[in-house]
């Protein structure tokens, strides 16, 4: 049975998108995101060049981990075309044979080829952005946003920049390994010719399997689907997704119930969202403010959360876990559950925030901070502790386990009695409140302990999260969880 699998996104995509994925096959298959340089985790490398130097680069990531049990490659949309050549070619990039190559809402590679000729044929950003939201890739709230916009358009083009060198040479041997197509019913770029041209490249009929009413998005909008599917085809039949099926109920269930997509609450009118619509796309990756949900992080953040509760707890990392700006609650919550769900005892959860929004900025402070203004949306950041504290008890979770730091962080954090942690959860925004937490809480994390950073998208926090490993030398890989947040693991 196949032991390990590698999995390369779409255009634009990051590592990130393979997390529910990740979490449904736990237990079932070493599952190994990779990742080009350029976005995400290795943001601060230098992008390929062209398509030969990224299938190298993919190569590589593949060669270093060097899987003793056989591989399997599995490619999403323009990564499908990233992965096939990688398996195609795989004799020359030092690579033994994979076992089996799995593409998911993958046109063919002279579809590929057609739509590189010119990379100016994709369009403005906004028209990305807009291609991007039709096919479930980018929420409505992003493409609003002009800076969060272009980010993500910026790297659609990195990569159609990469198709621009793309020649497809159906010459050559029959692909010795099985090939299996996934596809969407209402995915506007595969077809009934797709199955065909995929057979003309492989040099065998692929197999087909088809997910009813999904678009091009399978990965995000329907991984549950996807994972019973890739199991099937890298075992050959049904797999125990997980030890404790009962557990894993209940936390979804809560992941539900606290991100409220269960009523559909409606968000609150913000700068870049006006409309007051639920959208389950925007609610899921955490981009809307809810209006009755616990949480805005999201189903993707919460499940970041519960894969590193978890991975803390099976490795005995010492420590409690401690959130640095809680809101309404529901992620500290949700720590709590996992607790709960796993019968742990003799760990706790701290909850650190203001309870009253948002610092006013003083004058001297980063000029980052000055211009985020984040103290304008108090109306919406202030929640009290009592508020607080009634969501806890809500889902029977306030006890003697849960503890509270109210106040500002300088003034809270560099004396909270606590000795070790083997989670930090940073959710500040600015830039001091991200450095004041990790000054005073990273001495306290244990070795194998993680660090999750909710808003690594927004500049100032990402440049006090670099100005910080910087400084103290951390070379720990930071890893990408839904285009938004990041997280890394302490190793020493």
């Amino acid at each position: 049975m196949t032991a390990t699998l590698f999995c390369v996104p779409h255009a634009g995509g990051t590592a990130g998108v393979f997390q529910d994925l990740t979490r449904h096959l736990a237990g079932a298959f070493q599952v190994r995101p990779l990742e080009l340089p350029g976005r995400g985790a290795r943001a601060r490398e230098r992008p390929c060049a062209d398509f030969a130097e990224a299938i190298r680069d993919l190569a590589r990531q593949i060669r270093e981990a060097a899987p003793p049990g056989g591989w399997a490659l599995l490619g999403h949309s323009m990564g499908g075309l990233l992965a096939y050549e990688v398996a195609r070619d795989h004799r020359a990039l030092g690579l033994t044979r994979p076992e089996r190559l799995l593409l998911s809402a993958c046109p063919g590679p002279r579809w590929h080829a057609a739509a590189a000729e010119p990379e100016a044929g994709w369009g403005s950003d906004r028209d990305i952005a807009e291609r991007l939201v039709a096919l479930g890739g980018l929420p409505r709230e992003v493409a609003v946003d002009a800076d969060a916009a272009a980010y993500f358009t910026g790297l659609v083009r990195q990569d159609a920049r990469l198709l621009t060198g793309y020649r497809y040479d159906p010459a050559g041997e029959p692909l010795g390994f099985p090939l299996a197509l996934f596809l969407g019913s209402a995915d506007p770029l595969t077809d009934a010719g797709t199955a065909a041209e995929w057979q003309e490249a492989a040099g065998r009929p692929p197999r087909v399997r088809r997910i009813a009413d999904a678009g091009h998005s399978l990965v995000t909008e329907r991984p549950e689907e996807m994972a019973r599917m890739l199991s099937e085809e890298l075992s050959g039949g049904q797999v125990d997704m997980g030890p404790d099926a009962n557990r894993e109920r209940y936390l979804d269930l809560m992941k539900k119930v606290l991100t409220n997509v269960v009523y559909e609450d409606a968000p609150l009118p913000s700068e870049w969202s006006p409309d007051a619509v639920f959208d389950p796309v925007s609610r899921s990756t955490g981009l809307d403010w809810p209006s009755q949900a616990h949480t805005m992080v999201g189903a993707r953040r919460l499940d970041n959360v519960q894969s590193c509760v978890e991975q803390v707890l099976r490795d005995g990392v010492p420590g409690d876990f401690i959130e640095t700006g809680v809101w309404r609650g529901g992620t500290s919550i949700f720590m709590r559950a996992v607790l709960q769900a796993w019968g742990v005892t003799d760990r706790t959860v701290w909850a650190a925030d203001s309870f009253r929004g948002m610092p006013e900025v003083a004058d001297g402070a980063h000029p980052g901070d000055v211009a985020l203004g984040t103290h304008r949306f108090n109306d919406v950041m202030g929640v009290s502790l009592d508020t607080v504290r009634r969501n806890f008890r809500t889902y029977g979770l306030l006890d003697d386990q849960v503890r509270f730091l109210p106040g500002w962080f300088k003034d809270t954090l560099p004396s909270v009695p606590v000795r070790d942690l083997a989670l930090i959860r940073l959710d500040g925004d600015l830039y001091e409140s991200t450095m004041v937490a990790l000054d005073h809480l990273y001495a306290k994390l244990s070795p194998g302990g993680f660090v999750i950073v909710d808003d690594y998208i927004i500049d100032v926090c990402r440049q006090a999260v670099h100005d910080f490993r910087d400084r103290h030398g951390i070379t720990e890989p930071l890893h990408d969880i839904d285009g938004v947040g990041a997280y890394w693991r302490r190793t020493r």
